[in-house]
């Protein structure tokens, strides 16, 4: 993949993300959310942060967690989505990491 079909993608994978958190920021579930310069942040009303970062030199997104600590996904052109080597998937972790704190999110 070139740089250039790297920050599309990897955007609007943030972008979406920060759509689908939006209605449980609203309603106070989640005390931060912000989506700024390739970094998306999460501070749950527990007071735990999750981040969700752009990584270019590696063509990757990096999550952090309080839970599972720093992951790294790489894009699959063929399945199309975000995975580790392991095949465990962005969307599924951080569905379950915000589950964890009382959030339902569909991604």
């Amino acid at each position: 993949m070139d740089e250039k079909r790297y920050h599309a993608i990897a955007d609007a994978t943030l972008m979406h993300c920060f759509d689908q958190l939006e209605d449980a920021f609203e309603s106070g579930m989640i005390d931060e959310l912000e989506l700024e310069s390739g970094i998306l942040t999460i501070r749950s009303a527990r007071g735990r942060t999750y981040l969700l970062t752009k990584h270019a030199p590696s063509l990757q997104l990096w999550y952090a967690s309080p839970n599972l600590g720093g992951l790294h996904f790489s894009f699959n052109e063929e399945a199309q989505r975000w995975q580790l080597p392991d095949d465990r998937l962005l969307y599924d972790i951080l569905r379950a990491e915000m589950s964890n704190e009382g959030i339902a999110v569909v991604l």
